[in-house]
């Protein structure tokens, strides 16, 4: 593994169990066994270093929905798998979720890129829709506010999970994805049309 990578792997270890205020670059440097130095000379800054991690995972959001766009006909299975290898992501860079708010305000491109993200993924989470919508999987009775509104439902719940995990289930690794990936599922329930809802019931 090159340096630069395994800066990064060490850096998300440390953030995801201890947090962005109490980890320095000294911090990341002691526990891979180099020099402050040789970090600083990938990553001037350790914001540079929350900001590629970032960049990872909005890459990896990327391709699950682009997974999921070129799946045909979309299924009810399609979108549990996708809902569950979502929460993987999430909690594979929780810190990111963790202290959110506060990382935008540390590194705005961070913000700015949020903002952008949201607004692409409003666009693609109604192409899904559509595909749903034409699969019978999903209702067609709806305005298009309910779906608005959905949507910002899935942008609450996949980005503050993990913060109601840690006040009051605290649950782990697989536990915690299983527990909430049931009820990421459970949030499309009443948008399911009655074959669908009957199936989801099984």
């Amino acid at each position: 593994m090159d340096t630069r990578t395994n800066i990064l792997k060490t850096a998300l270890e440390l953030y995801n169990s201890q947090g962005v205020n109490t980890i320095t670059s000294r911090h990341i440097a002691a526990k891979m066994g180099i020099s402050p130095g040789n970090l600083h000379y990938h990553f001037r800054q350790t914001d540079e270093i929350i900001k590629t991690l970032y960049e990872q995972l909005a890459a990896g959001f990327d391709a699950l929905v682009s997974e999921l766009e070129l799946i045909n006909p979309v299924t009810l299975d399609t979108l549990q798998d996708f809902s569950v290898r979502s929460l993987e992501l999430a909690y594979k860079y929780r810190f990111i979720f963790l202290h959110f708010v506060e990382i935008s305000l540390r590194v705005p491109a961070i913000r700015k890129d949020y903002y952008a993200l949201t607004r692409r993924r409003e666009k693609e989470f109604f192409i899904i829709f559509g595909q749903l919508k034409a699969a019978g999987i999903f209702r067609t009775d709806f305005p298009e506010s309910i779906w608005e509104s959905l949507v910002t439902q899935i942008f609450i719940m996949g980005d503050f999970w993990l913060s109601n995990n840690e006040l009051t289930g605290k649950l782990r690794g697989s536990q915690a994805i299983k527990h909430y990936s049931k009820i990421f599922s459970a949030m499309f329930y009443p948008y399911l049309t009655p074959s669908a809802q009957a199936r989801m019931a099984e």
